[in-house]
């Protein structure tokens, strides 16, 4: 037991080892802690913050807050915990009273940990609680309260965090009301009883205001297959029970197998915004009457003097306000991921009587309701925020809805036959707390967002539009994606190490995809692809001039390009040719009748487009300098180089020569450094493309510099003998520079004009 069982102290140097041990185990372990902050420095929550409130799904995670508060911080911090570990095992009960965690039976607790705050100690609370497994904190009518496991009954959350903030708050108005009024000696005795040196430390504190800060631990994803840890549990002892176990299953996966914790701060709460102006000015003569913090904290409405009996039922009325509104605030903070949405969709859909849905029509549902979603003030988890994820739904396939829907299927929830997804009875069946999230995570997930009323409206709406959204309304949401998509690409490559490289970059003109629609009800479209280290603006001017002549006209970002040369290096040309099928995609719902046009790269990608997609209706693909021969013959060593980076790269991340100096015609748009990972992949596309014969159904027009600087002219000959189409024709540029398009040389963009009906 610590020296003093009333004012137990805490053990930095076994504090701060916990907090080092922790960092090296959390190397270990497959969980990614994120935490979420807003301000920086000593404005943001973790700095203000006196109280912080988490909810409560596993049990290791109460002792991440506080080791994550002290990393911002530096302060330490206080918990509370269950009695029950502190009997028995004198040891265990030891380290945690040197780690700041105290029994909830500590005598004059309240006091004791108001104390505390004012000294600088932090105070994690965990209002719910024991574990709320089923993270059901609603009620039928919409009222918070969570499931008791010793009551066998729901109840409200604790309030005592609320108790705490208040009468705190009130001790301090007191303590400045004395010291504005120069009654210093009783600023001195409170000072001299609470530990302070002087005075002025102690109205330092006075000063600040009390602030609660509510937060939100989310787990994603969630899994309940089999893991060591139970494994070995059950090695050694056969006769676990089955709470014991589904403990294991599920906490046990949250630490081994790749997860996400989201540590979000919710809007602050300050104890000093619930007492009004003539409550404020009754709280000195209230806290004059007691000689310590224990007598203060009990008052009782039914004994005292007047005044006191007043602020003991004003306590109880506000404590009880502000639990409601931290516990609201907390569980705002949710952070929103895929399957969250996906299981609400899915109870929605059994609610309404259905039980098969086509998986398409679901995919829809649940692509509409993220696009939704991403217009709120949701927070909403990053994989929401990257269009390269959650696009995947609607097209090439997800791999955490796969996830979602394997668990699902597992726990006999949903299953597949043909085409449709077959909703099972299982899905709204009780099960008792300790079954719940092994038996029905689909019930997990959407009992977490239930509370979020903005998050239930828009998927609502998403599920009703997604029956009659029409396909261009459709499509613009896709477009939208690649908007998103640059700057989500961009900011992947805005830490330090890139900077050395990022720095050097000139390029200003405007990166992201353009499109230009016609008004014309029968206009044909037009794709356009730009090259390599370029972006869309390069194509611009020959938009505009196809846009004027009635086309819709759609440009788009190669990934990689247009944000960071690093951003490049990690792409490969299926990447580049992903870019090319989503515009074409977008296009589609505007027009049956669409033309592609790629310049050097991009026409190369363009041809392998239309010859990777017989049938789809393109009426033409002009290709103009696609590169298939360089006129630096260096470009041979290429594959060397990049093998020889793959080898360093054990060592250094870097490898041997990453990039190579680039010499950019348009300095604007251009990279000024080349990676040779993207140089091999360009070789590779060129391979690819090259190997044989290319048979393409749409006309195709072959544009050559014959003076180019940077592919060998004989190129468009090369491609001329490779690809077979009805109609084809080759034209060579009166021109000694590569970047033809751009800058109109020999009035190729009229000649592309003219070719495109």
């Amino acid at each position: 037991m610590p020296a003093n069982p009333d004012n137990p102290q805490i053990n930095t140097r076994v504090y701060d080892f916990c907090v080092r041990a922790f960092r090296t185990t959390k190397k270990l372990l497959k969980l990614n802690i994120k935490l979420h902050q807003e301000g920086s420095g000593e404005d943001d929550p973790v700095h203000q913050g006196d109280i912080f409130l988490f909810n409560h799904f596993a049990r290791f995670e109460t002792f991440i807050p506080q080791v994550l508060i002290n990393e911002a911080t530096g302060a330490y911090c206080r918990s509370v915990a269950s009695a029950e570990f502190f009997a028995g095992d004198e040891r265990f009960s030891q380290f945690l009273y040197s780690i700041g965690v105290v029994p909830n039976d500590l005598p004059n607790l309240f006091p004791f940990l108001v104390r505390e705050i004012l000294h600088g100690r932090k105070l994690v609370v965990f209002p719910e609680g024991g574990m709320v497994k089923d993270k059901r904190v609603v009620d039928q009518k919409g009222r918070f309260s969570v499931y008791s496991r010793t009551a066998n009954e729901r109840r409200k959350h604790h309030r005592g965090a609320a108790v705490i903030a208040l009468a705190l708050d009130a001790f301090k108005t007191a303590l400045l009301h004395d010291y504005a009024a120069g009654q210093y000696q009783r600023v001195e005795r409170w000072a001299e009883q609470l530990g302070f040196d002087d005075v002025e430390q102690l109205m330092i504190k006075a000063v600040k205001p009390t602030v609660i800060v509510p937060s939100h631990i989310t787990f994603y994803p969630i899994r309940v297959s089999d893991n060591i840890l139970h494994q070995v549990a059950r090695l050694f002892n056969k006769g676990i029970n089955k709470r014991f176990t589904e403990e294991l299953i599920i906490e046990g996966n949250l630490l081994f197998k790749h997860t996400d914790m989201d540590i979000r701060f919710s809007r602050p709460i300050i104890a000093g915004d619930y007492w009004k102006w003539w409550e404020k000015r009754m709280l000195p003569n209230v806290v004059h009457r007691f000689e310590s913090l224990n007598e203060l904290f009990a008052l009782k409405p039914s004994s005292g003097h007047w005044r006191g009996r007043i602020h003991a039922i004003a306590m109880r009325v506000k404590s009880g306000k502000v639990r409601d509104d931290y516990m609201s605030s907390m569980y705002e903070a949710v952070t929103i991921n895929l399957s969250h949405i996906a299981s609400m969709i899915i109870l929605k859909l059994y609610q309404q009587g259905l039980r098969q849905i086509n998986c398409g029509r679901f995919h829809k549902m649940l692509y509409l309701s993220i696009k939704q979603l991403q217009e709120t003030e949701s927070e909403l988890h990053r994989s929401l925020l990257n269009p390269e994820e959650y696009g995947a739904i609607v097209s090439t396939g997800s791999s955490r809805l796969e996830q979602f829907l394997r668990t699902a299927s597992n726990m006999k929830l949903v299953h597949v036959e043909q085409g449709e997804y077959v909703l099972d009875q299982k899905l709204v069946e009780d099960f008792a707390v300790d079954e719940i999230r092994t038996e029905n995570l689909i019930s997990v997930y959407a009992n977490e967002v239930s509370p979020l009323s903005h998050v239930t409206r828009s998927i609502d709406k998403a599920m009703k539009r997604a029956e009659k959204i029409d396909s261009r309304a459709f499509a613009d949401y896709r477009f939208n994606d690649q908007i998103l998509a640059y700057e989500w690409d961009r900011q992947q490559f805005q830490r330090d190490r890139y900077d050395e490289i990022n720095s050097q970059q000139t390029q200003t003109a405007d990166a992201n995809w353009f499109f230009l629609k016609s008004t014309r009800a029968t206009a044909s479209a037009v794709l356009l692809v730009h090259g390599f280290l370029s972006g869309p603006a390069e194509m611009k001017s020959l938009g505009e001039r196809l846009h004027a002549a009635g086309h819709h006209v759609l440009a788009v970002r190669l990934k990689g390009h247009g944000t960071s040369p690093w951003d490049l290096r990690n792409r490969n040309w299926h990447d580049w040719a992903g870019s090319v099928a989503r515009g074409y995609d977008i296009l589609r719902a505007y027009s049956k009748s669409i033309h592609i046009v790629g310049f050097s790269t991009g026409g190369l990608l363009a041809l392998n487009h239309a010859a990777s997609n017989p049938g789809r209706k393109i009426r033409s693909v002009t290709s103009v300098n696609a590169p298939v021969h360089f006129k630096n013959r260096n470009m041979i060593f290429v594959p060397l180089v990049h093998h020889a980076n793959r080898l360093v790269s054990w060592v250094s991340s870097e490898g041997l020569m990453p990039f190579t100096p680039n010499e950019p015609e348009n300095p604007d748009i251009n990279y000024q450094h080349v990676p040779v990972r993207a140089l091999y992949q360009l070789q590779q596309l060129i391979d690819h493309f090259a190997a044989d014969k290319v048979k393409i159904d749409a006309d195709v027009h072959i544009y050559q510099g014959d003076r180019d600087p940077v592919v060998d002219p004989a190129s468009a000959q090369t491609l001329d003998k490779l690809i077979i189409a009805e109609n084809r024709t080759l034209t060579i540029l009166d021109s000694d520079i590569h970047g033809v398009i751009y800058r109109n040389i020999d009035q190729v963009q009229q000649k592309i004009c003219a070719s495109i009906l």
